[in-house]
């Protein structure tokens, strides 16, 4: 078909715009189908005779053309049909064989992957069947666990309610013995003075003792009392400290350890709160019924000479007084302590010359020598050297040159 050209159109299509020129074609062609089989009718009464035969043998014609392509096409189309039918059953049968395949490695894979799944429950299975088992075992042993805990913490109850017990009976003791010793001894010897059990207050110490001053004041001392094995540690000193200086009406304290020592504090030592009020320590440790009785009445009456002082420059005065005092004391111990110690090894040397000469009157009346290996080491003592380099000296065991303590270190 050949292209269209605008100026085979009517000249109208020249003189309009392109949109409505688009539309005049359009309505144009739908008149026109619209009217083809009519305008074919005027078209054929129009014709003459010779028109019409020209007309009918060209159909003719066309005709004959037309049916010899067809023949021929018909031909090329059963022959394309039979070609088609071929590869047709080739295919199909290409398709059979294939999905055959295909079905018997995916039969193949579906089976194996069964298989695997399989043995993957059934150990799951196992695993489940185990665990059950364990889980039994878990739980009874869970459960005598659980008896033997709860078993274990009815005798811990029980321990601990013992030792709670005692604990509280052991301070109850030192509780009496100390209120006995104020009431008895402390109390009697001050005018005015009073003493109130308050054991059971907390926060309050042990005991409060009322004393009256010099001035005529009367001032209230805080009285603590401990029965530990142990020594008392600090954090019970600063107990006492806390209840003094809560306490607006205390004027000091006094903290009494009837079984140890206090740690960090000196017996008598005078110490002071955070407050600057004047605490005494005391430790009953070695010590006996009468001599218990002057320490506690001699600590009331310092604290009451320190109280009844002016001023504050004098009481601190007398503290440090006092405390050189008793530092002079411990220091004349601690000689006493030594020459004890001395004294009891010259006691020592001397039975022991004793002794040798003892064993010499024997010799001699027996008519042996006066002195031997063994007499003239008699005369000598022990002949252990300590670690000062001197030799022991103590008496020695009969056919040893050695004393007690120190044969068997020899032998060793």
């Amino acid at each position: 078909m050949s292209s269209l050209h605008l100026a085979d159109l009517d000249p109208v299509y020249r003189s309009v715009s392109h949109e409505e020129a688009i539309a005049i074609a359009n309505l144009g062609a739908q008149i026109y189908m619209a009217t083809k089989d009519k305008l074919l009718d005027i078209w054929a009464e129009q014709q003459s005779a010779g028109e019409g035969e020209k007309a009918e043998a060209w159909r003719q014609e066309g005709g004959k053309a037309m049916l010899e392509s067809l023949k021929s096409r018909l031909a090329a189309g059963e022959a394309a049909a039979n070609r088609v039918s071929v590869l047709q059953a080739a295919v199909e049968t290409e398709v059979e064989r294939r999905v055959s395949d295909v079905l018997v490695t995916k039969q193949s894979e579906y089976q194996l992957a069964k298989i695997k799944e399989i043995s993957v429950l059934r150990e799951q299975i196992a695993l489940l069947e185990g665990k059950e088992t364990f889980v039994q075992m878990v739980t009874e042993a869970h459960a005598a666990m659980r008896e033997k805990i709860t078993s274990l913490e009815a005798q811990l109850m029980q321990q601990l309610t013992t030792n709670t017990k005692s604990s509280y009976a052991i301070g109850k003791a030192g509780e009496a013995t100390v209120y006995e010793l104020l009431n008895t001894h402390v109390v009697p010897t001050l005018p005015y003075a009073s003493v109130k059990d308050m054991t059971a207050i907390n926060h309050a110490a042990d005991f409060h003792l009322s004393v009256m001053l010099e001035s005529g004041v009367k001032a209230k001392l805080l009285i603590d009392s401990k029965k530990y094995k142990r020594r008392v540690n600090t954090a019970e000193i600063d107990k006492l400290y806390a209840d003094v200086d809560a306490n607006d009406e205390a004027h000091g304290g006094v903290m009494i350890s009837l079984e140890s020592h206090i740690f960090t504090m000196k017996q008598f030592q005078i110490a002071r709160s955070p407050k600057q009020k004047p605490v005494v320590f005391l430790s009953f440790c070695d010590t006996n019924e009468d001599i218990r009785k002057d320490m506690i009445t001699w600590a009331v009456r310092i604290l009451i000479d320190i109280l009844s002082q002016n001023s504050s420059d004098d009481k601190e005065m007398m503290i440090a007084n006092l405390d050189g005092f008793l530092t002079g004391l411990d220091d004349s111990v601690m000689e006493l302590d030594g020459s004890l110690k001395s004294l009891n090894k010259s006691i020592e040397a001397l039975k022991t010359m004793r002794d040798g000469l003892i064993r010499k009157l024997v010799n001699f009346r027996a008519g042996k020598p006066m002195e031997t290996e063994i007499q003239t080491a008699l005369l000598e003592g022990c002949s252990h050297i300590t670690r000062t380099g001197t030799k022991c000296g103590r008496k020695l065991i009969n056919g040893t040159t050695f004393c007690k303590t120190h044969v068997k270190k020899e032998e060793e």
